[in-house]
């Protein structure tokens, strides 16, 4: 019996604490705390201290698994350093699920005596009691099947507890990934519940907090030199350098697709087929400094990955080039 209650105790204390402290860092720890422009600020900011180039061609390219990724990291940290914090959590509620246990004793307990029940009776109460809490395998009270004496079996349940309740103690946050219920699962389910829509030129990820939100367009705040995502001048290896809100107000063109025959305006990018018909980008001028600063920091590598060059048409320009990693960080305010 022991051992069941135990293995039940230990699931329902560690889902509890983990429901407890998603919660938590969705209140206190900054990058949880708004919207998703907000992550993406700090996950951009995250990437620029790192400087990992593979990490953020995961951004880029496959947004979500960089964004899960992000918020595992996060939540083991906090972990390793809220130490008190997260175990003040953790004993708050061995303390309350204990105490639950001894109050579904004492009330099954009474109900049964003063109905003049007998052991299935008061086993099918306690686990009534208990069924939205716990999980426990019914067969452990068996032990319990010819007491007649209620007085006894509560006795009996009650020392059972006390035991239980003092193994309680060797209990640790670092087990919480054995079970179902994980912070940064939770984390991730709610965070991650939104549109990953990416933009047709750039790979900027839709803000909208709906995964389907049709009829409303896919927008970003900011797009990106779409060159980073490897648009190129065809036939060159000339990078195109241009952001997507300045190419829309232009009067250049684009092929949609690598085997394209025919050219689209770019002011009427939404005629070039189903994965552009659906964005809205603003014509403006708005040129975040961050991704000017990441085109010049990772020149050389962006280079490499897409067998481009920045020459000609697509070469740098000497203003992106005098801006500081700290001006890149402090840009993403604008967002």
């Amino acid at each position: 019996m022991e051992s069941a209650f135990k293995a039940s105790v230990d699931e329902a204390v560690y889902n509890k604490t983990a429901i407890d402290l998603a919660g938590e860092m969705k209140s206190s720890f900054p990058p949880f705390t708004g919207n998703k422009v907000n992550l993406e600020k700090h996950i951009l900011q995250s990437l620029a201290e790192e400087e990992d180039f593979d990490k953020y061609m995961m951004y880029i390219q496959h947004p979500r698994k960089l964004v899960e990724s992000f918020i595992k990291k996060a939540v083991k940290e906090y972990i390793s350093t809220q130490q008190d914090k997260v175990d003040s959590i953790l004993k708050k509620n061995v303390t309350s699920t204990m105490q639950l246990l001894s109050r579904a004793v004492h009330s099954a307990t009474e109900k049964v005596r003063s109905q003049r029940g007998n052991t299935d009776m008061w086993m099918g109460e306690f686990s009534r009691l208990l069924k939205d809490h716990l999980k426990f395998n019914t067969n452990c009270l068996q032990n319990f099947s010819d007491i007649d004496n209620f007085d006894f079996l509560k006795e009996e349940l009650d020392k059972g507890l006390e035991t239980v309740s003092e193994k309680m103690g060797s209990l640790s946050v670092h087990r919480m990934e054995e079970f179902s219920v994980r912070p940064d699962e939770i984390l991730i389910d709610q965070l991650c519940s939104s549109c990953w829509a990416q933009c047709p030129f750039c790979n900027a990820i839709c803000t909208n907090t709906l995964e389907d939100h049709s009829p409303d367009d896919h927008c970003v705040p900011f797009h990106r030199p779409y060159g980073i995502s490897g648009w190129h001048y065809r036939g060159t290896v000339e990078f195109s350098i241009n952001f997507c809100s300045t190419s829309v107000a232009s009067d250049h063109h684009f092929y949609p697709h690598y085997n394209s025959e025919q050219s689209i305006p770019f002011k009427l990018y939404r005629t070039a087929g189903p994965k552009y018909a659906h964005w809205s980008i603003t014509p403006d001028e708005s040129k975040l400094i961050y991704w000017k600063w990441f085109v010049c920091r990772f020149q050389k590598e962006l280079e490499e990955h897409h067998g481009l060059k920045f020459q000609n048409r697509g070469e740098i320009p000497s203003e992106w080039k005098s801006h500081t990693k700290e001006e890149a960080i402090k840009s993403l305010e604008n967002m």
